[in-house]
């Protein structure tokens, strides 16, 4: 699958080669749990839900250099107190159904972050992230997990 920036997922490459057996590189997560995490995520983005930043305010600006802007993908197996309460349970009938749902609010939120309407939105570990910063961690989100995968090298 040739995936680079957010939001240029080919969903038809997805659904061909990302099966339910499809084995993690690394990580916990089944195929489909990674799919729903990835619709959760982005979820967050745009609902109304009040997101705690976990990392303390003098630290922002490092952690968005280090981790969100540097080259490269996000780090292997690394957990943080946000993604310990993120429920891995499925919530989808199967994988079809799983990829449907995070093609949808993908489009959705594409949509909104190049219409530049999500302001005021924090990130658990980024803290209050703009327009670019919001791409920029879908991007690597998205790679990571896809990554993940074998979807991505």
């Amino acid at each position: 699958m040739n995936f680079t920036k957010f939001p240029d997922i080919d969903f038809a490459a997805l659904r061909s080669e990302l099966k339910p057996e499809t084995h993690a590189r690394f990580g916990t997560m089944n195929a489909q749990q990674m799919i729903e995490h990835l619709t959760l995520v982005c979820g967050y983005a745009f609902s109304d839900m009040a997101i705690p930043v976990l990392t303390p305010a003098d630290k922002i600006d490092k952690v968005k250099k280090v981790f969100l802007w540097s080259s490269g993908g996000f780090k292997q197996g690394v957990s943080n107190d946000f993604t310990k309460t993120i429920s891995f349970e499925s919530k989808y009938k199967d994988m079809e159904a799983a990829i449907d749902a995070f093609e949808a609010i993908h489009y959705q939120l594409a949509d909104l972050l190049f219409n530049k309407a999500i302001e005021n939105k924090n990130h658990p570990i980024f803290g209050l992230l703009n327009n670019e910063e919001w791409i920029q961690f879908f991007t690597k989100h998205t790679w990571h997990h896809f990554n993940q995968f074998g979807l991505v090298e």
